[in-house]
């Protein structure tokens, strides 16, 4: 059994080289009010205030969502209730800011709202971005890559996704809040998620070394026109500085694409775990046509698993005690994915960490 463990606002509901493109846990408290009619009064969760319905613009919006269509979401929004006075229902509602992954003044990343033993659903990893290239012709957008949200105007990518230029095609948008690309919005038996953002893209910084052959230098940073409204599937990704790498540490890779085994692009957020593995094994690989260096990390290597096409600029993240940390940034790999013994090679933050933080715009 899953069991989620999230921010009050969620309790609402119960909550060749080939480069690569349950249950809801919550404590509860009396708050009986005098002005209220306690006939009907229902308990609210800690953090949850009982006010007019008027007073509480989360579950006023709550109630435009297409999920709430169906007669068991009403019920669940029914059980909020708490009383009525003046001829208005109260209802249990969010004292806190829950439009917001973090405090107003206060810095912080890498933190899921909706965490789990083993959850990979909507908000689990509100850190991925699409990378969208529009056709110059039809305006149609296709989502080649993937990157990750490291401030509220800045996409962290590989170098080889932000120049990319499919033919008829030119960088464009970046979608965040995705996590399947065929509802909208993201339902699930707990929550629906904020619709998501189109953001266009103001400019482009890329590694001055990036050379596009030898995938040297493969990091770059999308920069937005506007700010991504953070929330609980749009939140930042920490990034690592700490240079040293344990071999055999599962990491996760998280993204859309194809994995091993896969013959058509799924369409929810998909999530792999691959072991570190040591530079030198992707030498011995890779080495006669790609010279593999410091700037990148080696992961994978096992039958079956890996990411084969679509995950490029996709991040390759550790969870350290509670803490998201990206360690990678997915570069590329061997056209024969997912076969024993062939890793693939990702950017390595920790190389880049100050080069990121010198050149994040102001």
């Amino acid at each position: 059994m899953i069991k989620l463990y999230a921010c009050l606002c969620l309790s609402i509901l119960k909550l060749t080289v080939n480069a690569q493109f349950g249950t809801v846990s919550i404590s509860v408290n009396m708050d009986p009010r005098a002005d209220i009619d306690l006939s009907t009064h229902n308990r609210c969760p800690v953090n949850m205030s009982c006010v007019p319905i008027s007073s509480c613009p989360l579950l006023e919006d709550l109630l435009d969502f297409s999920c709430f269509s169906s007669d068991r979401y009403f019920h669940r929004l029914n059980s909020l209730t708490c009383g009525n006075a003046n001829n208005e229902d109260y209802v249990c509602c969010p004292s806190c800011e829950c439009g917001r992954v973090y405090a107003p003044g206060t810095e912080s990343c890498g933190k899921s709202m909706v965490q789990g033993i083993d959850y990979s659903g909507i908000g689990a990893h509100p850190w991925v971005a699409r990378i969208g290239f529009a056709n110059k012709d039809t305006g149609n957008v296709r989502f080649a890559c993937s990157g990750s949200i490291i401030a509220k105007r800045v996409i962290l990518t590989a170098a080889h996704c932000a120049l990319a230029k499919p033919e008829g095609y030119k960088l464009s948008t970046i979608v965040v809040g995705e996590w399947d690309i065929s509802s909208s919005p993201d339902c699930s038996d707990y929550f629906c998620a904020p619709a998501t953002q189109a953001i266009k893209v103001e400019s482009v910084s890329v590694h001055p070394g990036y050379e596009q052959k030898i995938f040297r230098h493969d990091i770059a940073m999308i920069i937005l026109k506007d700010e991504i409204k953070f929330s609980v599937t749009a939140a930042p990704i920490c990034l690592n500085d700490k240079p040293e790498v344990v071999i055999n540490e599962r990491a996760s890779l998280v993204g859309w694409g194809k994995l091993s085994g896969q013959n058509n692009l799924i369409g929810r957020q998909q999530q792999l775990e691959v072991p570190l593995v040591s530079l030198e094994m992707c030498g011995k690989v890779f080495g006669e046509s790609v010279p593999i260096h410091e700037g990148q990390l080696c992961a994978g290597g096992e039958e079956g698993k890996d990411a084969c096409s679509g995950f490029g600029g996709a991040p390759l993240i550790l969870n350290r005690d509670g803490q998201f940390v990206q360690i990678g940034i997915v570069s590329f790999g061997s056209e024969n994915c997912g076969s024993e013994g062939i890793p693939s090679v990702y950017t390595n933050i920790a190389h880049y960490y100050r080069w990121i933080v010198d050149n994040m715009p102001s």
